[in-house]
């Protein structure tokens, strides 16, 4: 997976308690920093009492859902602490929306806990959740087409509502809001045939995304050509300043500045764009 913003610094990785009785399942995360692999009820003691508030729990079904219900009064007669377990996946939604008080009361954050939340495919879901940026990757979400909302889950459990109205039809495309799914290891969200980039949803509604792009961005992109083309947007969007509205200079020309296939010009051609721009020479190269 390729990554969309460069990371501060890296994310401290939880340690996962896997509960599932599914070989197939347990292969899927298996090969990644699992503390423990719950397949007998039996064992849901013993990764209690080693669970942390950096624990990750990752629950098949339903039946390991009431399962560990269960086995919580005893554990918390014998700790005397109030930590919490950490965070909970839920692969699948309880039947009863009564037991969802007690899954708040003892873990930080509880996901896919209602039964219209999408998830990833499970092979895609560990990758995700294992990644240096999965902050940057989404996990899953549900629909509420009734209030317009979209909230959609990161692989660091952070929760992103999004109005449904971003979501614009294209020629190609409408949006069915009723077919949401998320793909390609959290980059994609799909509603039916309609795509829309994690990348866009985040850089619209997270001011920290947003702000790590743009840093990137202008670390990478350096020169007079770079420095040109974000002045130019810059302008574009204060007074609709397009490529060919530098007059005496062909809008062809200012695109291969702008990409880098020609230096940094000199004499009129300079002194032409300057002007168009409203800036000095010497000033272009501070933007």
């Amino acid at each position: 997976m390729s990554k969309t913003a460069k990371k501060k610094a890296k994310t401290p990785s939880p340690s996962w308690i896997v509960l599932s009785s599914g070989l197939t399942f347990q292969k899927s995360f298996g090969v990644h920093q699992v503390l423990h692999q719950v397949s007998k009820k039996n064992d849901l003691a013993t990764a209690l009492t080693q669970s942390s508030a950096n624990s990750l729990w990752i629950v098949q079904n339903r039946s390991w859902t009431d399962q560990l219900l269960k086995a919580m009064p005893a554990f918390y007669l014998q700790r005397n602490d109030k930590t919490t377990l950490g965070d909970l996946i839920l692969c699948e939604a309880p039947t009863r929306n009564e037991v969802l008080p007690s899954l708040h009361a003892v873990f930080r954050r509880v996901i896919g806990e209602v039964p219209s939340f999408k998830m990833l495919p499970r092979e895609q879901l560990a990758e995700v959740l294992a990644s240096d940026n999965r902050e940057d990757l989404l996990i899953g979400g549900a629909v509420d087409v009734e209030s317009g909302i979209l909230t959609l889950a990161r692989g660091d459990l952070q929760l992103l509502t999004v109005p449904l109205s971003f979501f614009q039809p294209t020629i190609d495309s409408q949006p069915d809001f009723e077919a949401l799914e998320l793909d390609d290891y959290g980059y994609t969200i799909r509603f039916g045939n309609y795509e829309a980039s994690a990348h866009s949803v985040l850089y619209e509604f997270d001011r920290e995304y947003r702000r790590r792009v743009n840093k990137q961005r202008t670390e990478e992109e350096t020169g007079f050509g770079a420095s040109l083309k974000r002045l130019r947007l810059r302008l574009r969007l204060l007074r609709g300043l397009n490529q060919d509205q530098i007059h005496g200079v062909a809008s062809k020309t200012i695109a291969r500045i702008e990409r880098g296939e020609t230096g940094k010009p000199h004499g009129e051609t300079l002194a032409k764009i300057a002007q168009a721009l409203g800036v000095s020479p010497e000033e272009i190269e501070d933007y």
